[in-house]
C-alpha cells in the first residue's frame, strides 16, 4: 500500500491525504516548510517536515531570542499579496466615496447615480428629495453608511479578516436590494448597478484571500486552492 502525507494548515484544516511526488511538487511551490506539520500514513503522529528524510529538508537551526524576550519571527514578504490585499481594502473606500456623492447629487436634484454606490441610497434619496427633517434624516444616515465602509476599508488595509468578510456581506447584501427593486420596478434600469456590485464584491473578495494566504506564509503554510 502507498504511503500517503496529509499536511495540517495554519489555518486548522488537513490537506490530503497525498503520495510523496504530490507533496514534493509542494515543497517547491513554497507550501511547505520546515516547521509544517505532516502525518504520514503509517505513523501516528504530526511531526515537522524536517523529521521525514524522504522530503529532504534542511534542519532549520533555532532562533535564539534575547534572555527576556519573545522569540523573534521574519514576516513573510510577498509584494504581490501585500498590493492584492491594498486593492481589494481600497474598493470599500471607492463605494463608501461614490455613496456619498450619490447622495450629494441627489440633494442637488441631480439624476445622475453612480453605478457602484449603495442601493440604500435610493431611500436615502428619496428622504432628502422631501427636505425639512427627512432630509436632514437621511444625509445623517448615508453619511453614517459611508463612514462604516471607510472604516472596512481601514482596517482591510489592517488585513483584518473580519473587515472583508462583513463588508463584503452588507454589500451583497445591498445588491440584493437592488435586485428587489429591479424587480419591483419592473425594469432593467439597476442591471448596470448589480453588475458593478458582483464585479467589487470579486475584487474584495481577491484582497481577502491574499490576505488568507499571507498570513498563512507568515505562519508557515500556504493553504492549498482546490
Amino acid at each position: 500500500m502507498e504511503t500517503t502525507y496529509t499536511i495540517l494548515g495554519v489555518d486548522g484544516a488537513q490537506y490530503g491525504p497525498i503520495n510523496l511526488d504530490q507533496l514534493k511538487i509542494w515543497i517547491r511551490e513554497g507550501r511547505i516548510t520546515p516547521v509544517t506539520k505532516i502525518l504520514r500514513s503509517d505513523t501516528q503522529s504530526w511531526l515537522p517536515a524536517t523529521q521525514y528524510a524522504e522530503l529532504e529538508l534542511p534542519v532549520a537551526p533555532p532562533v535564539m531570542a534575547p534572555t527576556g524576550s519573545l522569540p523573534v519571527t521574519a514576516p513573510a514578504n510577498n509584494p504581490a499579496l501585500e498590493k492584492q490585499i491594498k486593492s481589494g481594502a481600497d474598493w470599500f473606500f471607492w463605494i463608501a466615496g461614490l455613496s456619498l456623492v450619490n447622495t450629494f447629487i441627489g440633494m442637488g436634484g441631480g439624476g445622475i447615480q453612480f453605478a457602484i454606490g449603495l442601493g440604500i441610497t435610493q431611500f436615502i434619496d428619496a428622504l432628502i428629495s422631501k427636505g425639512g427633517a427627512a432630509g436632514i434624516i437621511g444625509t445623517a444616515f448615508s453619511v453614517l453608511i459611508a463612514g462604516m465602509f471607510i472604516l472596512f476599508g481601514v482596517f482591510a488595509r489592517k488585513k483584518q479578516a473580519w473587515s472583508f468578510m462583513t463588508g463584503m456581506v452588507l454589500y451583497a447584501l445591498d445588491g440584493l436590494l437592488l435586485v428587489l427593486l429591479s424587480v419591483l420596478a419592473g425594469s432593467g434600469g439597476l442591471i448596470l448597478s448589480i453588475g458593478f456590485h458582483g464585479f467589487a464584491l470579486y475584487c474584495i473578495f481577491m484582497g481577502m484571500r491574499a490576505n488568507t494566504q499571507l498570513k498563512a506564509l507568515e505562519q508557515g503554510v500556504v493553504p492549498v486552492v482546490r
